[in-house]
């Protein structure tokens, strides 16, 4: 039997911000993950935030995130972990998000063209050379091949939920695939089609 006052305290220490760029598709997965009943007693110190910067740039993001490490900590109760997650989207100064990030200890989840591309994953294995020119296209696949009514609104972690650890080790095996093939020399921001999201999905699953 669980003791409670532990799993309290454990809570209170896992508390994590994940801020992101888009509005529907990743708060709509993060939030349904949350809610799942096999992990909702343990996530409720996560938080799901959207931030869209005027700029439409996710130097805006960052430094948001950073605003709110500050004051998390100046209010005593500070987050364990804060998630950055947005879509490459071609955005300019992507080098000094990545580097302001880690000097503040912040991670970030990228994907690219899109988050649908970590959806795809739950279907298939993604050939490196197969490339969609926008997100639009990704998720015409994805209707095509799997899933008919998929759209960005839908809280799709329910429908996915089964085949995540599928997708996990896929998205592994691309990555690897990045860091050993002919093009290790792209830095992981650069790599298409690629997602890391599944670091906090793993992250998310394992508190």
């Amino acid at each position: 039997m669980r003791n409670r006052r532990r799993d309290k305290t454990r809570a209170l220490r896992q508390r994590v911000l994940i801020l992101c760029e888009g509005a529907k598709t990743e708060p709509n997965y993060f939030n349904s993950l949350k809610q799942d009943s096999s992990k909702k007693r343990y996530l409720t110190a996560v938080d799901v935030e959207v931030y869209q910067p005027k700029s439409h740039s996710p130097l805006g993001l960052v430094r948001e995130a950073i605003i709110k490490k500050k004051r998390a900590l100046t209010k005593g109760n500070p987050y364990e972990t804060i998630w950055l997650v947005f879509d490459r989207d071609y955005h300019k100064h992507i080098e000094e998000v990545i580097m302001m990030a880690g000097q503040n200890d912040i991670r970030v989840i990228i994907s690219n063209i899109c988050f649908e591309i970590w959806f795809l994953l739950h279907y298939e294995n993604i050939d490196i050379n197969k490339h969609f020119l926008k997100c639009g296209n990704v998720i015409k696949y994805i209707q095509q091949k799997y899933v008919p009514r998929y759209h960005k609104n839908g809280k799709n972690y329910h429908q996915l939920k089964e085949m995540t650890p599928t997708a996990i080790d896929r998205a592994r095996k691309m990555e690897d695939v990045f860091e050993t093939g002919v093009l290790s020399h792209l830095k992981f921001h650069e790599r298409e089609p690629y997602t890391n999201v599944y670091i906090l999905v793993e992250y998310l699953l394992d508190l």
